[in-house]
């Protein structure tokens, strides 16, 4: 993939490439201990997935760390497509601030507060 020419752009490109490599390391993780048996179980379950003693628990986190790739990997997709970083709502600008702890949002903060019916 080719650097972005503007500054703001490859800043962020940085941001949503090191949150990816970090989740799916994470997610990697995760399953390698699942499937393995290193997980909080002891008995194994269809297709070899432990049973943990935390119910879904495991599961439930790789789910989250899955939802998450699928998230910046479309952030990542609209960054080349020149529309990431703009309100979805209103085509402002959203923070770097804002993207750097929330890569995936689409929302500025307030039409998000709005959307989600937050008093002004």
């Amino acid at each position: 993939m080719d650097e972005p020419s503007d500054p703001r752009n490859a800043e962020l490109l940085r941001v949503l490439t090191a949150r990816r490599h970090e989740t799916e390391t994470r997610y990697r993780h995760a399953l390698s201990q699942q499937t393995s048996g290193s997980a909080a179980g002891d008995s194994e379950g269809v297709h070899g997935w432990k049973a943990s003693r935390e119910g879904g628990a495991d599961l439930a986190v790789l789910q989250a760390l899955d939802r998450t790739l699928r998230q910046i990997d479309a952030a990542l997709a609209r960054l080349h497509a020149g529309r990431y970083g703009l309100c979805a709502k209103c085509s402002e600008p959203i923070p770097v601030a804002r993207l750097k702890a929330l890569p995936f949002a689409t929302l500025c903060v307030p039409c998000q507060e709005r959307s989600e019916g937050v008093p002004r």
